[in-house]
Order: structure tokens, then sequence, then C-alpha cells
């Protein structure tokens, strides 16, 4: 990649991160949306998916990290909407979304071959409450 394409990236991600700032979350506070506690849970699975990250860079050599990391948050994503229209409909009750979307993501992922570790179910763990908080997020969202 170019220096002119990295600067050119560089540039738009601080454009939108000062969008987000200036413009973003000061409309959410006034919709009564409890940004403080949104950013503290999203800083939290940061820190869980740093921990799994540096755990899974010790079983896996490099590069394969990102790849199965992507492939769980895609389950993740997948499971999460899955529980939560089954929740919706009525075929599963509220505290059991979370069972469903980790049972979802595990047969999943072992299906193309990746072994289930401890590391790998705090990814899962991760992953849910990711994909949890972006779905409450965009439920919230003002339309």
């Amino acid at each position: 990649m170019s220096e002119t394409v990295t600067m050119l990236i560089v540039v738009a991600v601080m454009l939108f991160v000062a969008l987000i700032v200036a413009v973003i979350i000061p409309f959410l506070k006034r919709k009564g949306v409890d940004i403080d506690a949104i950013i503290v849970k999203i800083g939290d699975m940061t820190n869980l998916a740093n921990t799994a990250m540096v755990a899974l860079r010790e079983l896996l050599p490099e590069g394969a990290v990102t790849d199965v990391f992507e492939k769980i948050l895609r389950a993740a994503e997948v499971a999460v909407w899955n529980a939560e229209q089954l929740n919706k409909i009525g075929k599963l009750e509220a505290d059991q979304r979370k069972e469903e979307a980790r049972q979802y993501i595990k047969d999943a992922i072992t299906q193309i071959g990746i072994t289930i570790t401890p590391a790998i179910e705090r990814l899962i763990d991760g992953a849910i409450e990711s994909q949890v908080l972006k779905l409450k997020a965009n439920l919230q969202a003002p339309k």
C-alpha cells in the first residue's frame, strides 16, 4: 500500500472518530442512551478480546490468530441474531439466548476444524458480548 493511500485511510479514520465524538455521542446522550456504560462495556470486551488474543498467539502461528478470531466474530454475529429471533418468536427463553449462541458458535467453528480450547471459549464469550452490545445499539438507534 502506498504512503498516500495509508495517509488517506488515517485521515478518514480520524475524521470518523471526530464525527462520533462531536456529533453522534452528544446526540445519543440527548436521547437518553447511557453512552458511559456502553463505553465501559466495550472497554471490558476489548480487554477480554486482548487477553484471548494473547493466549491464542501462544497456541497458533502468526496470521492464523486473526483468521480464527474473524471466523468466531462472524459466527457470533449470526448466532446472536439467531438467538434473538428465536426468543422473539417464542422458541427460546430470554435467559437461554447466550447458551444457544455459544453452542451455535462452537458447532460452526468445530465444523471448519477449529478445536475448542479455554482460549477459544474466552474468545467466543467476548464475541457474543460484543455482538449483543452491537445488536442493542442497533435496536436503540433512532429511526
